[in-house]
């Protein structure tokens, strides 16, 4: 029993020791060390959607201070100010239109998809730090109100745009 005993001990003492000793990573963000502060400026609508780009900004600036990688500040304290611009904005059916007695009823889902262009420009210079393009999507259904069905879609593809642009400015460093 005793060499049981020690046998387990030698496992448990060797799995510490491993578990402690790790394999030199540090632990914490990835992102440009340089960059700790982002600003949103105003977005661009380039598409016949009204206040798209009002809801990508809000959006950028939501997905900002949840993921935790860079601050949130304003285009005067900020290390870099991050420019959109909406390109397109568009609504498609996904389901089929249903029929009934020859009567043709609306679609009972739809889907938005939002295309963003983006500039990371530190103040004071002229070249872009990161540019690139990103996009977003979402599906909505729209039993009673339509128009406001849209809106909280267009918003949740603009959030999915946002997520995918701090990624590529937080990892792609």
């Amino acid at each position: 029993m005793s060499a049981l005993k020690k046998y387990t001990f030698s496992a448990l003492l060797a799995a510490a020791a491993l578990s402690l000793s790790g394999c030199g990573y540090h632990i914490g963000f990835i992102r440009h060390p340089q960059l700790e502060s982002l600003a949103v400026a105003p977005a661009v609508n380039e598409t016949a959607i009204y206040n798209v780009a009002s809801d990508m900004r809000m959006m950028m600036s939501e997905v900002i201070m949840q993921d935790g990688t860079f601050k949130l500040s304003d285009q005067h304290r900020a290390d870099a100010v991050l420019y959109l611009t909406v390109k397109n904005a568009a609504f498609a059916d996904t389901g089929d239109a249903s029929m009934e007695d020859e009567d043709t009823y609306a679609p009972a889902e739809w889907q938005v998809s939002v295309q963003v262009e983006y500039k990371l420009l530190i103040p004071g210079q002229g070249k872009a730090l990161r540019s690139g393009s990103a996009s977003g999507s979402a599906r909505f259904q729209a039993p009673q109100d339509v128009e406001g069905s849209r809106l909280r879609a267009t918003r949740q593809a603009c959030y999915v745009a946002a997520q995918n642009i701090i990624y590529a400015l937080a990892e792609g460093w």
